[in-house]
């Protein structure tokens, strides 16, 4: 019975395991539910991440010739399939609330479905790994760039002003306006150090996906440059075509966030050739270039220009400080010579690293002397280390100027002393230049002027001239010179030069030109030379002879001269010389011969030998006459008599027989001209009529009188002219200055019968000072305007020391049409009479459509400035207004009758006004405002302002209690402007 029981149960025993173990399985997986989709989760993520791998793989150049494309690709096929079911999965998962460790919601036939599911994308998973992991294993280990590769440099933490620039930088770099940067200036001051700090600062910031890095130098080409970028990004350089390796890079950087830095570029680069993508899409990509060449910016299309310049005097003592060593520096002996090559280095960062380091723990006085003596004297050869890591670089920028002419050019800014600064505006260079053959002499005036401008420009933009410290002048950083001495003093040929200006105490001897063969120019400006030697020089074949500014010599012996042939220009200006020398008679090259500022100079010898000069300059001479031969210098081209007060007598003939002159400046002169012959020493304007080359003048007029309309046609073809008609000739106001016309009245009195209308029509500026009838001069310019029309080309305007007393009629205004149409600046300065400066305006009927800037001063009747009525309604164009000391002044702008009547006013100063009491009645004039300057005008206690058009404002200046008492309609607008509050000092 036991048997039979066992078999039985045997028998019933497996039908019920196999039945429960099938129940028992699907309980299993439906309790495990929850960790396998955890454990699938984690499969697809490894399935994606290789899938990411082998897609980055198969686009990369250096990669996709190591993997079997059409495997991966098929492989990647079953993994798109797989990752499109799992989402699906994961929807329904999702809704069946699997994903947490809750009790799901859904049916069990459902939830047995979704557990077979997850098992089998399980599988699927482990399996796509397993035939994916020898795919990945064939690129493991190739390099994949970096987003950015730290450069080894010098830190600027502690140096404020290249702390400064990284800043700045790196703000540019956040801006979305700008995508192409230029940074520029000369070389050694530091740009490629600021800009290797900036690579270095963005290790620490993820704005870009890759920065790259660079170096072009000279001689650079678009293929040098895909190299290093291909370099940079691991692209295979393969033997391509430039045009297959820029469509490599455009490929590989389109779509990416990057930053390019190209360093050191000398010629402009086409980036489109190179491969570089448009900036057609904003996807914050930025391309940096440093250059020692504006033009390369302008060029390469940069949307801003970021020009580094000098380090400060204090800082450039620090480092160099800190390179040589501070307890060296700081020996009382040492320091004194310390100083001094500090001044010679001019804050360039490169000359005082070399410098210092050769210095480096030097003790010994004497080589500290022989340091500066070298610097000094541009002799590098005497300092470890400069003429090939100071002088060599920044001869390059020599070296890359293309043609001879502007290599002279930039070689003859040497002949001057260091730190002496160049008028650009006046035409000095320009007859240097010419008479060297440095420009086409073929050419006229005004074109010579401009062609030296250019030239001006160029080297300015090649960083091998700088901006001076006055307007329109230029000057050579010392170091720059100093290379250029250097150059001048090995050149062989061409500009080989003796140079020893501005150096006290040089004495020049027969010894100084024993090595004067080849010497083209010579320069002993302001040397403070006291005698020349009494011998003959041997320099034949020097073109320029400088000897200005010595005002201590009183003579050039006649043999000094002799040796100097072939000599085209001699500038013996600033001397206390008395008597030219018979030599230079006979210097038959001669073109241009200074003897400006010559004040014991009485008389010029017989200057008719000199068949060839073309500038004369005597200007500020004390010469009473001119030579009885001088009509025969029939190839001068520029005269130059002004300020020569002793000069009182010249034939008319004399003037009018230059049949080649182009340039005639005679202001300050005693020369007296006038329009009628009143005595036998004055001289007709009619004779400037006969000079049919002539193209500007500059004269003092007596009177003006019986004008033709020949004068008027003969007054339009002149392209520059200052004509001062002035009674005292001691109070003339007139210098040249380049594309001018201006016309002044000083101390003269008006009868109303002038013909002031041909030379206004002409005008760019008008002054008017300290004369009297006034009045019945702007009656005139209404009058002539009848015939002339308006003074379409009158920019500028001034009336100083005068009486002005008009007044509109009832009819409205006396002018029917805008006398000044263009009128852009307007002074009034010590004005008696004048009320409103609509009394003088409404007269001549101006609109003021182009005027941009008031300045008023000492108009002690002045009311106020405009009356807004009915012939004023607003002033379009005006961005500033000066007002100072008007005691009587209670408005500004009187009867405002609309808002917004100065739209682009952007500053306003007042200052000194007693009286103030408002600017105004209108609040909503002031959108465009910005800054606001007020002193001692204790009346004025309200602004015409509201927070919405005070946004702009960026600076407020004023006394302490004068802002105290400020009445404010609204809090918030003082709370608003305060930020913007500073005191007065």
């Amino acid at each position: 019975m036991e048997a039979v029981a066992g078999i039985i149960g045997s028998a019933l025993t497996e039908p019920f395991k196999v039945l429960f173990g099938s129940i028992y399985a699907a309980m299993k997986n439906r309790f495990k539910i929850h960790s396998n989709y955890k454990h699938l989760e984690r499969d697809i993520t490894l399935v994606l991440d290789l899938k990411t791998h082998l897609r980055r793989g198969l686009n990369d150049e250096q990669l996709q010739h190591l993997l079997p494309t059409a495997q991966v690709e098929d492989w990647l096929r079953k993994v798109e399939e797989l990752e499109n079911n799992f989402n699906s999965l994961r929807s329904t998962v999702t809704e069946c609330g699997i994903t947490s460790d809750s009790a799901s919601c859904c049916s069990g036939s459902l939830h047995c479905k979704l557990s077979n599911d997850i098992a089998k994308q399980i599988v699927k998973a482990k399996q796509l790994i397993e035939e994916g992991k020898p795919f990945e294993d064939k690129i493991v280990g190739i390099p994949v760039a970096r987003p950015v590769q730290y450069i080894a440099v010098t830190s600027i933490e502690d140096q404020p002003t290249a702390s400064r620039n990284l800043a700045k930088m790196m703000d540019l770099l956040k801006s979305k306006e700008y995508k192409r940067i230029g940074v520029w200036g000369m070389g050694g001051v530091g740009k490629t150090t600021l800009v290797k700090n900036l690579n270095n600062q963005l290790t620490k910031d993820p704005t870009f996906n890759i920065v790259i890095w660079v170096v072009v130098s000279r001689n650079a080409t678009v293929e040098n440059v895909q190299s290093k970028i291909a370099e940079r990004l691991h692209i295979m350089n393969r033997e391509v075509s430039m045009e297959s390796m820029a469509s490599r890079l455009c490929n590989k950087l389109e779509g990416q966030r990057f930053l390019l830095i190209l360093d050191d570029i000398w010629e402009e680069i086409d980036l489109n050739a190179v491969g570089i993508p448009r900036h057609n899409e904003d996807t914050g990509s930025k391309i940096i270039l440093t250059t020692r060449d504006f033009n390369v910016c302008q060029r390469m299309s940069t949307d801003i220009d970021f020009q580094i310049g000098r380090l400060h005097p204090e800082e450039a003592w620090k480092l160099f400080r800190e390179t040589v060593e501070e307890e060296v520096v700081d020996d009382d002996q040492i320091k004194p010579m310390a100083e001094a090559i500090v001044e010679e280095c001019d804050g360039l960062p490169l000359a005082l690293i070399m410098v210092g380091a050769s210095l480096r723990k030097k003790r010994e006085i004497g080589l500290w002397k022989c340091a500066l003596n070298a610097l000094q004297k541009s002799e590098p050869s005497h300092i470890r280390g400069v003429e090939e890591k100071v002088y060599k670089p920044l001869k390059w920028s020599y070296d890359s100027l293309q043609g001879q002419q502007l290599k002279s050019c930039f070689l003859f800014f040497c002949l001057f002393p260091e730190d002496f600064e160049i008028h650009t505006g006046q035409q000095l260079l320009a007859q240097y230049w010419v008479a060297e053959g440095l420009i086409d002499e073929q050419q006229n005036f005004e074109e010579q002027q401009n062609e030296a401008l250019r030239i001006v420009d160029y080297l300015k933009d090649s960083c091998l001239l700088e901006r001076g410290h006055r307007v329109n002048h230029v000057k050579m950083h010392d170091v720059v010179r100093d290379v250029g001495v250097w150059i001048a003093k090995s050149l062989e040929e061409g500009c080989k030069a003796i140079i020893k200006a501005g150096i006290s105490g040089t004495q020049i001897s027969q010894q100084l030109f024993n090595c004067s063969g080849g010497v083209k120019r010579v320069s002993f400006m302001e040397s403070n030379i006291e005698f020349l030697p009494n011998c003959n020089i041997q320099c034949a074949e020097a073109s320029t002879l400088f000897l200005q500014g010595n005002q201590t010599l009183l003579e050039v012996p006649n043999t000094f001269l002799q040796g100097f042939q072939m000599l085209r220009i001699l500038d013996l200006s600033d001397t206390k010389i008395k008597l030219l020398p018979h030599s230079l008679l006979q210097l038959g090259e001669l073109r241009a011969l200074l003897l400006k500022n010559c004040c014991e100079m009485f008389e010029l010898p017989s200057l008719a030998t000199l068949g060839m000069l073309q500038v004369l300059n005597c200007s500020g001479s004390a010469i009473t006459k001119l030579p009885e031969d001088f009509e025969k210098l029939t190839n001068l081209r520029q005269l130059d008599l002004s300020r020569t007060d002793k000069l009182r007598n010249i034939s008319s003939e004399k003037v009018s027989n230059l049949c080649s002159l182009e340039f005639l400046c005679m202001t300050g002169s005693a020369i007296k001209w006038r329009m009628r012959k009143v005595n036998d020493e004055d001289v007709l304007f009619e004779k400037l009529l006969c000079l049919d080359q002539l193209l500007s003048f500059h004269i003092d007029l007596e009177d003006i009188s019986h004008t033709t309309a020949e004068h008027v046609s003969w007054l339009r073809r002149i392209n520059s002219f200052c004509v001062n008609v002035i009674h005292d000739h001691n109070r003339s106001m007139g210098t040249y200055l380049h594309n001018t016309k201006h016309v002044f009245f000083t101390d003269f009195v008006f009868s109303g019968d002038e013909s002031i209308g041909w030379l206004l029509v002409h005008a760019f500026d008008c002054a008017i000072s300290y004369c009297k009838g006034v009045d019945l001069m702007l009656d005139n310019m209404v009058r002539s305007s009848v015939t002339l029309g308006p003074f379409l080309n009158l920019k500028t305007l001034l009336i100083a020391g005068c009486c002005i007393s008009v007044k509109r009629s009832s009819q409205g205004c006396v002018s029917e049409c805008d006398l000044l149409p263009n009128l852009e600046e307007l002074h009034f300065y010590e004005l008696t009479e004048l009320e409103s400066i609509s009394d003088c305006s409404n007269f001549l009927g101006l609109r003021f459509t182009k005027l941009r800037s008031i300045t008023v001063y000492d108009c002690y009747q002045l009311e106020n400035l405009f009356t807004m009525d009915g012939t004023l309604h607003e002033l379009a164009n005006l961005e500033s207004i000066w007002i100072h000391n008007c005691k009587n002044l209670s408005q500004v702008f009187k009867n405002t009758s609309t808002d917004n009547f100065v739209p682009m006013l952007k500053s306003l100063d007042l200052d000194r006004l007693p009286a103030l009491e408002e600017i105004c009645k209108a609040d909503e004039s002031w959108k465009s405002l910005k800054h606001l300057r007020v002193r001692e005008c204790s009346m004025l206690l309200k602004f015409p302002l509201s927070v919405q058009t005070a946004e702009n404002i960026q600076s407020i200046r004023g006394e302490q209690n004068w802002w105290n008492q400020l009445q404010w309609d609204n809090e918030n607008l003082k709370m608003h402007l305060h930020p913007h509050f500073k005191p007065w000092d």
